[in-house]
């Protein structure tokens, strides 16, 4: 794992070339869940970095790792630098999270990536009024839908939207909403899941213009309490400010889709 220009504070001198920020607000991700730091957290895998960089969640959160880690508070990130070293070495050392093995919830990989718009994490919806909640991964309907760990649902499927339904699932460190599932879902509130297991099948949207069949997952790190769609007053927000319409404790799925593709279902 390794960056090839320098990312951070752009007054700094960073080049802050996409696919190097990527993978540095992938690793902070990571290490804000693996260690336990939420400071540490970029709050999004967008591949950019806010001008100015007082507004970057990504520079604040190179800050606050240089800060726990005793370095100087630079905002940036170089590459071969002792602060890009010693933030990789945290990450590859820190102890599994719990829960068990964890899957990708297809045994084939998505038909596309979930990385970029329209179906990544923070795209823009509604004209740009509100931010995308989850990544979509795009599959042929039908295709089963496995659980990525051990869990339990929580609430019952129901109606999602355009004709599919959601599945909620408390995985221990983390509420995954598996949504525009076909509406045919067994499962019901109280039911213990087993990583790996089929849960659901991939639905149709019906009467929208946009590709139809696909896994619509969002995640949340399980702080808040209430459903998981909020009003705008309530609502998580992008490093933009622009509202999710989620609950406040939404989180980005993007790194965690990324380590899981290496293990897929039934693999």
């Amino acid at each position: 794992m390794d960056i090839q220009w320098a990312v951070g504070a752009w007054e700094k001198g960073a080049r802050n070339d996409r696919q190097d920020v990527e993978t540095v607000q992938t690793v902070l991700t990571r290490a804000a869940r693996l260690l336990g730091w939420p400071d540490v957290d970029p709050q999004g895998v967008d591949g950019s970095i806010a001008r100015p960089p007082r507004k970057s969640g990504t520079v604040a959160a190179i800050k606050a790792f240089q800060v726990r880690s005793g370095l100087e508070t630079s905002g940036v990130l170089a590459p071969g630098s002792d602060d890009w070293r010693r933030l990789v070495l945290a990450v590859e050392t820190a102890p599994a999270p719990p829960g068990g093995d964890s899957f990708f919830p297809f045994a084939k990989p998505a038909v596309a990536d979930w990385t970029h718009p329209p179906r990544s994490f923070g795209s823009r919806r509604s004209g740009g009024r509100r931010a995308h909640a989850g990544c979509d991964l795009y599959a042929p309907v039908g295709r089963l839908i496995h659980a990525v760990r051990d869990g339990v649902v929580i609430r019952d499927p129901y109606p999602f939207y355009a004709q599919t339904d959601a599945l909620e699932i408390d995985h221990g460190d983390f509420v995954i909403r598996y949504g525009e599932i076909k509406p045919d879902c067994t499962l019901r509130k109280g039911e213990q899941v087993k990583a790996g297991q089929v849960i659901a099948r991939v639905g149709l949207l019906v009467g929208v213009q946009v590709p139809s069949a696909m896994l619509h997952l969002e995640m949340y790190d399980g702080s808040g309490s209430g459903p998981l769609t909020a009003p705008e007053s309530a609502s998580a927000r992008s490093a933009a400010g622009v509202p999710f319409l989620r609950r406040s404790d939404l989180i980005d799925p993007t790194p965690f889709l990324n380590e899981w593709r290496k293990r897929l279902a039934g693999s």
